[in-house]
């Protein structure tokens, strides 16, 4: 009898001791930070709590990636909800968490701006529809959005990596939001801004990124940290690479600063010429909210930067900004027309195409699909005709009063 009570003990004492370690595993981190345990790396803190190596870094001043054991790091685990604190406002909101103002009022039905202190706002819905094309495979689809293809399975509840053209598949978008930033620095007002020396050629190290490189997985590979590659490149934490690109390891890409922020204070008639590939990439990035003027009529487009590794992809904000893509084009076309985005006081030089296509990821827009916009040396993302691709040129030209 003894003996039998002793091994039931034993069993309630492993139990016990198993249920404290799973305890302890999953305190390890809350909506604010995580404790680091053993065999823990910035990598796989990354991934257990959705947020990327530079920002784990950006987060907690780490300039290597060393952590100790029972370290706290400050982590952001869901970016959906913002909870109103004293001195906000619907623009600073919209500004630090990268969506419109239309987009905070409409997900929380607000009828005015007016806000109280400790209200929480949803500031994104969960997931997007993207309705499969043609041309499209899991593989293209989860690249585009950044997301795994693991995840679009697992949400469309798909046993295999097979889609049906005009098939429905929700996208996390949660995911694919873009992590906050701080408000924009307003225009200044006295001493002008100092022109950035250009960049002319490449470092001694380059590399040709591969399908599912990553800054991480780069950085791993020469034995440089995440902030170099990304720092090297022009590159936030939100940024992804391309398979195909060229980029720089050791020393900056090269680049023109054709333009740089605030140097004007308000839209112009006319814009800068920006190279595409040596400036323009880097200053209109995925999720950027900027104004398009037509050249020949003056009406504004407010857009947001969809995505595009070759030329610039935007979709209209609102139904009232497609309307004036309607007007601008009565009849979708490829045809492009002169115009000249406005961002962060750079005015640029541009040809924008009057066809809706492909991805989407602003159902409430009045509008399927996203529209091309070209800088000087733009490219494709497939295949089109010199006369298509010269057309843009010879917009971009006009739009910037030389032709």
């Amino acid at each position: 009898m003894f003996t039998t009570n002793k091994s039931i003990l034993s069993m309630i004492l492993v139990v016990l001791f198993m249920l404290s370690f799973q305890t302890v595993g999953m305190a390890a981190y809350t909506s604010d930070s995580y404790t680091v345990k053993s065999g823990d790396t910035l990598w796989l803190i990354s991934k257990t709590v959705g947020v990327t190596i530079h920002d784990v870094q950006a987060m907690n001043g780490l300039t290597t990636d060393s952590i100790r054991v029972g370290q706290v790091l400050k982590v952001t685990l869901d970016k959906h909800l913002h909870t109103v604190k004293s001195g906000d406002t619907l623009w600073l909101i919209s500004q630090a968490n990268g969506v419109t103002i239309s987009q905070i009022r409409t997900l929380n039905g607000l009828t005015s701006d007016a806000l109280s202190v400790g209200q929480v706002l949803m500031l994104m819905q969960d997931t997007l529809t993207y309705t499969v094309k043609a041309t499209d495979s899991l593989v293209s689809v989860a690249t585009y959005f950044q997301v795994t293809t693991a995840q679009i399975k697992t949400i469309n509840h798909l046993s295999g990596d097979t889609l049906v053209i005009a098939q429905k598949l929700l996208i996390p978008y949660k995911l694919t939001a873009v992590a906050p930033t701080a408000t924009p620095t307003p225009p200044p007002t006295t001493n002008p801004i100092a022109q950035p020396t250009p960049v002319v050629g490449w470092p001694s190290t380059t590399y040709i990124v591969q399908a599912g490189d990553s800054a991480s997985t780069i950085a791993q590979k020469f034995g440089v940290t995440v902030a170099n590659v990304l720092t090297y490149n022009y590159m936030s934490a939100t940024d992804w690479f391309n398979a195909g690109e060229k980029i720089a390891i050791n020393g900056y890409a090269p680049r023109n600063y054709a333009v740089i922020p605030w140097e004007d204070p308000a839209p112009t008639h006319y814009g800068k010429v920006v190279d595409w590939f040596l400036d323009g990439q880097y200053v209109l990035k995925r999720n950027n909210v900027f104004k398009i003027t037509d050249l020949r009529t003056g009406l504004v487009i407010n857009v947001k930067m969809l995505g595009g590794y070759n030329h610039s992809d935007i979709e209209p904000l609102t139904v009232s900004d497609t309307q004036v893509m309607k007007t601008l084009f009565p009849t979708w076309t490829w045809t492009p027309r002169p115009v000249v985005v406005f961002k962060d006081g750079m005015n640029i030089a541009a040809s924008l195409s009057g066809m809706p296509h492909s991805f989407d990821s602003t159902p409430d827009n009045g509008v399927a699909g996203h529209f091309d916009v070209y800088l000087k040396n733009s490219v494709p993302h497939g295949s089109a005709t010199n006369s298509y691709i010269q057309t843009h040129y010879d917009n971009v030209l006009q739009a910037a009063g030389l032709k």
